[in-house]
């Protein structure tokens, strides 16, 4: 019996992603309409996902698709609390970025460990822009293995996860000019 409920709400949620589709693409949220999932629109956890209201009050109707969208349980505290549509639709775009979700945890990994993660590379003697580039690249791409859902804090100890382990690998490589007295 269960198992109908969650597919009745997978359907739900299908159905919600289809209809938006279109704006979604252009909003650079989805990526190819080929692979309609449902998942958050904001920073694309598949945890805890279901159809929030854009606008919430009496005159609205809640529950036409044309006034959903998909959150998590996450997202959707943050989520702006206004009667104007636009607003909302600019919050997403916003925040549902690559970019915005990696300045994030760049600014958590601060909070957290007292010092930026270009500091950090700094200190083990990467300068180029292509490594933390690849760096950032791989946080954001196994965001997911992380945890079915993120957010700031567990984007930032992927960060450091990774940053050690460059750690690690430039100290096996290097071999010092200089040698030990004997």
């Amino acid at each position: 019996m269960n198992m109908f409920i969650w597919n009745k709400k997978t359907t739900n949620l299908l159905s919600v992603v289809e209809y938006w589709s279109d704006q979604l693409l252009d909003l650079g949220i989805l990526k190819n309409t080929e692979t309609l999932s449902p998942f958050c629109w904001r920073c694309h956890s598949t945890c805890g996902v279901k159809n929030v209201p854009i606008v919430s009050g009496k005159w609205f109707h809640v529950e036409s698709l044309s006034n959903q969208l998909l959150l998590c349980q996450a997202c959707e505290v943050e989520k702006p609390k206004s009667k104007q549509a636009d607003v909302v639709w600019k919050w997403l775009k916003d925040e549902s970025s690559e970019y915005y979700w990696t300045i994030e945890a760049m600014k958590e990994y601060e909070k957290q460990f007292h010092t930026s993660v270009l500091q950090e590379l700094w200190n083990i003697g990467i300068r180029d822009g292509e490594e933390v580039e690849t760096l950032v690249q791989k946080v954001m791409t196994d965001r997911h293995k992380i945890a079915p859902s993120f957010n700031r804090a567990s984007l930032a100890q992927a960060f450091r996860v990774e940053i050690e382990k460059m750690r690690k690998e430039a100290f096996a490589n290097w071999t010092g000019i200089f040698q030990i007295a004997s």
